[in-house]
């Protein structure tokens, strides 16, 4: 194969590398003890999600700092879902949330997927919203950082741009080496990573275990439900 048609793979971290949702519930056993008979935690961590992207860029611009930011969050996805959530208990949930992200394990199938690709001489990265440290953590947690090499790691707080900014492909694509023509990104996030890698001209992987619904016009190359599937996909 010679470098013109290899590929480029970037993939998410949160809820594409592991799932975000584990340390989640376990925060919210924990702090609130809720009546799960009727509990979806898979859509309130959605709701969770959702905020925190609208959220976002007001922590970017310097509006909100990263605590108020992520208990802010909580605070509007439990009150939107019908649960009252406290100031103090969201502080506590929030807390105890990342104190369980540094003890998480990779999806299945996703490390062999990485080592696939790896062997066969493609460049594979993460591309990830976040503090800086707070992710570097996570993809230590992982054990990713022994699979990928640090310059094929882009933190949106270290390098300044964040998704979905068409801006931070643009940059990753500068500092690799590589082509949006042959670069595909792997992602759960509608707008963020759907809409944000198409809209710089990649080839886009949903990641979708939920079966949800695309929420624009937009359309992926490609929609996988587990890293099974992922693998029979005709991308090498």
């Amino acid at each position: 194969m010679d470098n013109s048609s290899k590929l480029a793979v970037f993939f998410d971290l949160d809820d594409t590398l592991y799932d975000h949702l584990v340390p989640f519930r376990e925060a919210v056993r924990e702090v609130l003890a809720p009546d799960e008979s009727s509990l979806d935690y898979a859509e309130l961590f959605y709701t969770v999600r959702h905020h925190s992207d609208l959220l976002w860029p007001k922590y970017l611009s310097g509006e909100l700092e990263l605590e108020e930011t992520r208990v802010l969050r909580l605070e509007l996805a439990f009150a939107e879902y019908g649960i009252a959530l406290s100031r103090e208990q969201a502080e506590r949930v929030q807390a105890a949330y990342i104190g369980r992200q540094y003890t998480i394990e990779m999806i299945e199938g996703v490390e062999e997927q990485i080592r696939r690709f790896l062997a066969l001489g493609h460049k594979v990265g993460v591309i990830t919203n976040g503090p800086k440290e707070h992710q570097a953590n996570k993809l230590r947690g992982l054990g990713i950082d022994k699979l990928i090499p640090a310059e094929m790691i882009f933190i949106s707080d270290a390098v300044g741009l964040a998704k979905p900014d068409p801006a931070i492909f643009r940059h990753v694509n500068e500092a690799t080496g590589t082509t949006p023509d042959n670069s595909l990104y792997v992602g759960d996030t509608w707008d963020n990573d759907v809409v944000g890698a198409l809209s710089a001209g990649w080839k886009v992987c949903w990641y979708n275990p939920r079966g949800r619904q695309p929420r624009t016009e937009h359309v992926p190359d490609y929609i996988f439900a587990d890293y099974q599937e992922f693998g029979k996909l005709p991308l090498i």
